[in-house]
């Protein structure tokens, strides 16, 4: 690709995905469904693989782009356990930093800088959300169920603590044993549920992913526990890339959306014509977040052209966008926003799904102690710091 000085490059840290391949392709085809097709070749994105996302590679990889590259942007898939890594490149470089995330982590205001911003998809708020509801709901004495790899992150914290703030005294965790080499799910989920059915739990929150949540699903739907007890699930194991593979399966369960797809709200409706436009493809989460760094870019076009970052970088820290998920913003304070959150009652019947939104959930503010309770009680040595990898 042939670069000129009015170009403005932004070096894309990949990680590996499994279960999301084309998360930056995705990703990049939504920025620039945003951006007028006259004002697209301003911006030229440089892809740099950063394999499973360690921290040492991410900050080695950051360095790379700034250095050899000489991007003027450092963008990607990066989350809160890695960013400290890449700060202090950042900063040293005064190059802008405008990262992507599921949200598998709430955020650690330590790392904050003028020149760093995160896009969110916030997963952690919908567990909140959940955690709250399924108390108020079904009450006291829920049980949360998760294989090791999901145990590292920030999402069963969230759950309790929204239990916590709606009363909840007791939840039973259960981090299912790490098998090496075998499924995580079928061969010892059976005894758990037998333990259930003996001492049925209020309700019961699974967090999985990938091939995990789909196994999780199969072996829910044979046992005798569905339809007895309540049934909720973390948003990715609600996504379409999930409930598309189960189309063998008629079941009922709940969870918490931040974007409906299937809205008709004027901007979602906007958002997938623009993204079908662009790729001829259907849109997903990843180039939702890429559509909302392209629509806090586009009123800066002529700062952008003019390189002038010290506009740049006043007007994204105060900036709000107009997105199909609600009003966004990017740089890390305590004015960050905080997403809309739907409770959905999901029913699964052959080759079809069919979601009601039942309640809003509550998010929970960025300045609240709470954000401090799920970091002390969340401390791991997990060095993967991205969720469904």
């Amino acid at each position: 690709m042939q670069f000129n000085n009015n170009n403005i490059k932004i070096g894309v840290l990949t990680p590996y995905s499994s279960i999301y391949p084309y998360m930056i392709p995705s990703f990049v085809n939504g920025f620039y469904s945003a951006i007028p097709e006259q004002y697209q070749a301003i911006f030229q994105f440089i892809p740099e693989y950063i394999k499973q996302g360690g921290n040492k590679l991410v900050a080695e990889t950051t360095q790379k782009l700034i250095q050899f590259n000489n991007v003027d942007i450092v963008s990607g898939m990066v989350n809160f356990k890695a960013i400290s890594s890449v700060v202090p490149a950042i900063e040293r470089s005064k190059k802008l930093a405008f990262f992507f995330d599921l949200g598998e982590h709430i955020p650690y205001f330590e790392h904050k800088s003028d020149l760093v911003y995160l896009n969110s998809f916030q997963l952690w708020q919908s567990e909140y959300a959940l955690g709250y509801w399924a108390h108020k709901k079904f009450g006291d004495k829920g049980a949360v169920i998760m294989p090791l790899y999901d145990s590292g992150y920030h999402l069963q914290s969230a759950f309790r603590q929204g239990a916590i703030s709606a009363g909840s005294d007791l939840i039973d965790y259960l981090v299912l044993k790490y098998l090496e080499g075998k499924s995580q799910v079928t061969g010892q989920i059976e005894d758990v549920f037998n333990k259930w059915l003996k001492d049925p739990p209020s309700y019961i929150h699974a967090l999985f992913c990938g091939t995990e949540a789909i196994e999780f699903f199969t072996e829910f739907y044979k046992s005798k526990l569905k339809g007895k007890i309540p049934l909720i699930v973390s948003a990715h194991m609600a996504s379409d890339e999930i409930l598309s593979q189960l189309s063998n399966l008629s079941m009922e369960f709940y969870s918490g959306s931040m974007w409906d797809y299937n809205s008709n709200d004027k901007l979602n409706k906007k958002f997938k014509s623009s993204y079908l436009n662009q790729t001829g493809n259907k849109a997903n989460i990843f180039s939702l977040l890429g559509y909302e760094m392209g629509l806090s870019f586009y009123p800066m076009i002529p700062e952008f052209q003019k390189k002038d970052w010290g506009a740049i970088i006043s007007y994204l820290k105060t900036s709000t966008v107009n997105s199909p998920r609600g009003k966004r913003s990017f740089y890390i304070d305590s004015k960050y926003s905080t997403p809309e959150i739907s409770i959905e009652k999901i029913k699964l019947q052959t080759n079809t799904v069919h979601k009601l939104v039942i309640e809003q959930g509550r998010s929970l503010a960025y300045n609240n102690e709470v954000f401090d309770e799920i970091h002390r009680e969340n401390v791991t040595g997990w060095q993967n710091p991205y969720l469904c990898v």
